[in-house]
């Protein structure tokens, strides 16, 4: 991993991807960032690609 890069974690709501911005901040990251409801949004655009099973 680049850790000059800003992570940003995500999820359908933001609960999973608060976890694990938790678990980074406690091994020392503190650029995270959290993309609360991205699958909820993407999920909702009918244009975009989404395999479910």
């Amino acid at each position: 991993m680049d850790e000059s890069k800003k992570v940003i974690t995500y999820c359908g709501s933001g609960i999973a991807a608060t976890g694990l911005a938790f678990q980074l901040a406690v091994l020392g990251r503190s650029d995270v960032a959290i993309y609360d409801g991205s699958l909820t949004e993407w999920a909702a655009d009918p244009a975009l690609p989404l395999e479910v099973d």
